[in-house]
């Protein structure tokens, strides 16, 4: 087992994102207003039951063609949603780091069926095979930052507290990883974490 493990967080880390991309792309697909398609796929608990699992991405493009009052194929609703991602590069410098450390590396990620193997076919450079294990939301079936994602983590990793480095985007996802004792960095830019993960290392 590791006496070490290192999380990085998926969206607005490895990759960016901007939801609005997915209400336009949809809206267009659809030909319904922007604002009707945010209201039926953010506004309401749609993305989150997707992203948590209780919904297939069947049943989710079924229940945006229903409300959207369209016909919509599958193929197309998650395509629209999900074409909305681009790389972090500058994060490569901080994956070689740890890499060079020969610390293990995961994502912990909230996120969608449809979302993950988007980007997984993408074969960008920033999510590789390095990542094992990505313990993602709708296959877990609990979003960050309630606790049973990150006991999740902790049994992958085999390990615990401050063993395991954490980096997220989002405050509430790192309050919940600080109140578990794991070392936490909330994002904001590379050669500040790879700062961190220095510091880290040599404790």
């Amino acid at each position: 087992m590791p006496d070490r493990f290192v999380y990085f967080d998926l969206g607005m880390v490895l990759v960016n994102f901007d939801h609005q991309i997915a209400v336009d792309q949809l809206a267009h697909a659809a030909q319904r207003s922007s604002s009707l398609v945010r209201q039926v796929v953010f506004d309401s608990d749609l993305q989150n039951r997707y992203e948590t699992g209780l919904v297939s991405s069947q049943q989710f493009s079924e229940q945006v063609n229903a409300a959207l009052d369209c016909e919509l194929p599958a193929a197309e609703i998650l395509e629209a949603i999900s074409a909305i991602f681009q790389p972090n590069l500058p994060i490569l410098a901080v994956i070689d780091f740890v890499k060079d450390l020969g610390i293990p590396m995961g994502i912990l990620s909230n996120t969608c069926e449809a979302h993950w193997h988007w980007i997984a076919a993408q074969g960008w450079p920033v999510v590789g095979d390095w990542f094992r294990p990505c313990v993602l939301s709708y296959e877990v079936g609990s979003m960050k930052p309630a606790a049973r994602i990150y006991e999740v983590c902790e049994d992958h990793a085999g390990c615990q507290g401050a063993s395991i480095f954490f980096t997220d985007d989002r405050a509430e996802n790192i309050a919940a990883a600080a109140r578990r004792g794991w070392a936490t960095y909330q994002f904001g830019s590379e050669s500040e974490l790879l700062e961190r993960l220095r510091q880290w290392s040599r404790l």
